[in-house]
């Protein structure tokens, strides 16, 4: 809910700020879902010429400038715009909730490292693995030809979901699987920041906030590496990462006045200064959830619309690594016949698409796991077929 407070030393002033209690499932869902849905029209829309460009692996006021002479100019594209320049923050959305989940399960449980890794790798790798099946087969399908080798080596090196350190790779064969490298990454060192969250408290996940904001800072003003940027790896989103933990470790969520305002004032000047870009993240992270926490008791008066965005949240997965390989045919109309109206039509069967391959994928992915929880034996899939039951 939004809370109307007096502040004792304001003269009966009157202070907004985001008051609830924890995330429950179904408003990580929304969440998710709405992350999801920015992202997926993003990644139809920036790849559309004329582009924008964005800040998200790398920082030019170029983009910022893009963004607005477009916005002035081609008034009819502003949704297209719009998307292309911002749709890319949802994914801060995924990294925030996928900390702030982590925390809540294993607050008062012991982790184990290896079983942890295990059963978090477990839960990305098959679906990853039908991503990248589903690509090789439709690249045979569309050119009539076998995959080159670098198209191979490149989906091999995405098995190792260490892609993001090797530079040239962090976008190859499907732009949006980037984000599977770091949020394992991410996993990885889940165990130690719940550890120091519980010994020292929440706000110590805000120093951890800061401390890797300025380990960027310092990689990306004395090193330069073709072809790599630290938002390719953990490095780069520890901070938003941290913030998940620190509002999970919290009773409830609050989100002071003064801390939307700064947020609001840190993301305008990311769009023009550097300095300023390396805080994006962070101030982004939290003007979204302010946000959306502000309208979910709107979004669940529309029972249709809330189930929609649980039912996204809950696909988010298959989504994700489905969408990337389905937009170019649509991108392809969208050139040749350039229009904003016929743009944002094609986006429509484009992300219609993309739920209908998603659910595909679910369905192959429940295979899998039951293949690999029955010991990789291929009874129980057996049993399915005879008795017809899927």
């Amino acid at each position: 809910m939004i809370q109307l407070n007096k502040h004792p030393h304001q003269n009966h002033s009157l202070l907004i700020m985001i008051k609830r209690p924890p995330l429950s499932r179904k408003d990580s869902n929304i969440l998710k879902g709405l992350g999801m849905l920015l992202i997926m029209f993003h990644n139809f829309f920036h790849i559309i010429e004329p582009r924008t460009g964005e800040n998200e692996f790398s920082f030019s006021p170029e983009f910022f400038q893009n963004f607005i002479a477009f916005i002035g100019s081609r008034p009819f594209e502003i949704i297209q715009h719009t998307f292309s320049y911002l749709g890319h923050y949802g994914v801060q959305l995924f990294i925030f909730i996928s900390s702030y989940g982590l925390y809540i399960s294993y607050r008062d449980r012991d982790i184990k490292w290896l079983s942890f890794m295990k059963k978090r790798i477990l839960k990305l790798y098959p679906a990853l693995l039908i991503g990248i099946v589903f690509v090789l087969l439709l690249y045979v399908f569309l050119s009539n030809r076998f995959p080159s080798g670098y198209l191979i080596k490149e989906s091999l090196l995405k098995l190792t979901l260490l892609y993001g350190f090797i530079p040239g790779s962090a976008l190859s064969v499907s732009g949006p699987w980037w984000f599977f490298s770091a949020i394992v990454q991410l996993y990885a060192f889940f165990p130690l920041l719940k550890r120091i969250a519980n010994k020292f408290g929440p706000n110590s996940m805000l120093v951890t906030a800061f401390v890797f904001i300025g380990i960027s800072i310092l990689f990306n003003t004395f090193i330069t590496i073709p072809n790599f940027t630290i938002y390719y790896t953990f490095i780069g989103h520890i901070p938003v990462f941290a913030l998940g933990i620190y509002f999970a470790a919290r009773p409830e969520i609050k989100i002071h006045s003064l801390v939307i305002l700064a947020a609001l004032i840190v993301f305008a000047a990311a769009n023009l200064y550097q300095s300023a870009f390396y805080f994006s993240f962070l101030a982004v992270t939290i003007l979204l959830l302010s946000v959306i926490l502000w309208l979910i008791p709107l979004i669940e008066r529309s029972q249709k619309l809330s189930g929609f965005l649980v039912f996204t949240g809950s696909i988010s997965l298959f989504l994700f690594v489905i969408h990337g390989s389905l937009r170019f045919p649509f991108v392809k109309i969208a050139e040749l016949y350039p229009n904003p109206f016929l743009s944002l039509a094609l986006s429509i069967p484009f992300v219609a698409l993309a739920y209908v391959a998603a659910l595909g994928a679910r369905i192959v992915e429940k295979q899998m796991q039951e293949f690999i929880e029955a010991g990789y034996s291929l009874k129980p899939l057996k049993t399915r077929i005879k008795k017809n039951e899927w």
